[in-house]
Order: C-alpha cells, then structure tokens, then sequence
C-alpha cells in the first residue's frame, strides 16, 4: 500500500523535475504551500481534490502518483544498455553523453561519460543539484558565474548547478570524462 511519505516524495520529485517552488504550486493549485510541503513531507495525506490540485498544477496525472508499483530500491545497468545521448553545442557540434546510469525512478543521481570535440561550447540552463566531473583526457574550461576553472586530464571538479555552467573543450584533442550527477530529478532517462 502506498504511503503518505511515498507519495510526497512522488510528488515532491516531480515538482522539482518542473523547476517549481512550492510557492509556484501553490499559485497555480490555489493551496496554501504550508500544506503541500505538509503532503511532501508525508506529514498529512491529502483529500482527492487537494491531490487533484497539485497534481494539475505540476501538469500530470493523479494516477501518476498513486500507482500500487513499487519503485525499485536497486538498479543494475550492464555495459551493453548503456545509452547514448547527444547533445549539440552553441555552434552546433555534436557532444555525446553515455548514460552509465538510468538513475532510479525518483532517485537523485546518475553517472555519465561524456566526451566533445575541440572547441566545443555548451551552455547548461541552471537545475537544483550538484555535478562532480572527472576528466580523463584533453582539457575544459568550466565557467561558473564569475569564476573560471581549468580542468585538464585527471582534475575534478565539483560544484552547485543553480546558476548554470557554461563547459567549453580547449586544445587540439576531444574533452572526455565522467559526469557524476546529483539532482531531485533525473537528467536523462
């Protein structure tokens, strides 16, 4: 039976895959958000009616939320379902992210090997999380607000993704690494 702190977390999660406040969802619900983030907490369960509020104003399905399925606790990815994703840079090239990890359903992170040509620049739109990237070989220029890091074959680097990142391939050879990816919401599934 599905309990009132799975279910706000259910929904708690899919607040934050849209970007919302509790204030936004509560501006479009017409709740109190003292309330909703009472229901995100599993504090109190909501009536048919509050649920069908909040779920309108995320844009999803009440059934989404009460679904009797349990998530899974564990994830095993072998090499051969890795994905790949691309992506393209402010110019257009073409940058390819592995996925190594789907990430758990309502989980918080997954890990990436990603790899982008010579002189490729891609903007990052802020997300509430964090990013630890690794890199394996060629080198990066990682501009973080005002601050500006280089990180070359064997450096890391970590740090909060709310501003956005810009990630530009310096030299001659592709910027490969791995992306570690912590964030209430999945990046790519």
């Amino acid at each position: 039976m599905l309990t009132k702190k799975e279910l706000g977390h259910r929904l708690r999660m899919a607040r934050f895959e849209k970007g919302l406040t509790l204030k936004d969802v509560a501006k479009l619900s017409g709740m109190s958000a003292t309330h909703i983030s009472e229901v995100e907490r599993g504090k109190t369960s909501p009536t048919i009616g509050a649920l069908q509020r909040i779920t309108g104003a995320l844009g999803e399905n009440p059934a989404h939320f009460v679904r009797e399925e349990n998530l899974p606790r564990v994830l095993f990815t072998r090499a051969a379902d890795a994905r790949t994703n691309y992506n393209t840079d402010a110019a257009g090239r073409p940058g390819e992210f592995r996925v190594l990890s789907a990430g758990l359903p309502g989980g918080m992170s997954q890990v990436f090997h990603r790899s982008f040509p010579p002189g490729s620049v891609v903007d990052w739109p802020p997300r509430i999380g964090e990013m630890v990237v690794v890199c394996t070989g060629g080198a990066s220029r990682v501009t973080l607000g005002d601050e500006v890091h280089l990180v070359r074959g064997g450096d890391s680097i970590q740090f909060r993704m709310d501003d956005g990142f810009t990630m530009e391939t310096l030299g001659d050879e592709p910027a490969t690494g791995y992306a570690f990816f912590a964030s209430p919401g999945l990046y790519a599934t």
